[in-house]
């Protein structure tokens, strides 16, 4: 299952119904809606994580079946379906760099992006934008991975503040300032990174 439009998930898609939950309409009526809905800012959640696009398709995929198995123990009261999510999405990239620790691996830069430009207008922005893209990625890799991880949640998955402080069992006031600090890291990291690249 990749993140393509075009693409459906092909795992059953369980009817919605009442329990003590909520009423049915608090859940999907159909599994495949609420990928539609959600896919785009979990896709790139993942994809501001790990080092390549077909990596990010699997983890999203992976992320989209185990909620659907898990879908009966999802409570609306608890988390918006965005937040719950990007839960298990943390989860799984927290498993997979692990995972990469575990072997001896380090985390590869992002020195091409070209999925995150792709809207570009023209060629020549693209290339630009790839340019600014790459700096700002492999910056970030250097980044801490609590500072990678907000900032993957604010400009990845797109969130505001209090989504991101719904995410992470937080406050919005510490979101925000955690969300401010790692920008602060991260341009000092940039500055660092083309003084070298000037050297």
């Amino acid at each position: 299952m990749k993140t393509d439009s075009s693409r459906k998930p092909h795992a059953a898609q369980p009817s919605a119904r009442r329990d003590d939950r909520g009423s049915s309409s608090d859940l999907p009526q159909d599994f495949e809606s609420w990928f539609r809905e959600h896919r785009e800012p979990v896709y790139r959640y993942v994809r501001f994580r790990v080092a390549t696009r077909e990596l990010a398709e699997d983890i999203t995929s992976d992320v989209f079946v185990k909620a659907l198995r898990s879908l009966d123990h999802y409570d609306r009261r608890r988390a918006a379906p965005r937040t719950w999510l990007l839960r298990i999405a943390r989860n799984a990239v927290t498993d997979h760099l692990r995972a990469l620790r575990r072997r001896g691996y380090l985390q590869v830069s992002l020195d091409r992006a070209p999925d995150l430009v792709s809207q570009a207008p023209s060629q020549e922005e693209r290339i630009l934008r790839e340019e600014q893209v790459r700096r700002l990625l492999n910056a970030a890799a250097t980044l801490r991975e609590a500072d990678q991880e907000i900032l993957s949640l604010r400009y990845g998955a797109g969130l505001k503040n209090a989504e991101i402080a719904e995410t992470l069992g937080t406050s919005r006031n510490v979101a925000a300032v955690r969300v401010h600090r790692a920008l602060v890291r991260l341009k000092a990291a940039v500055e660092a990174g083309n003084r070298r690249e000037e050297q």
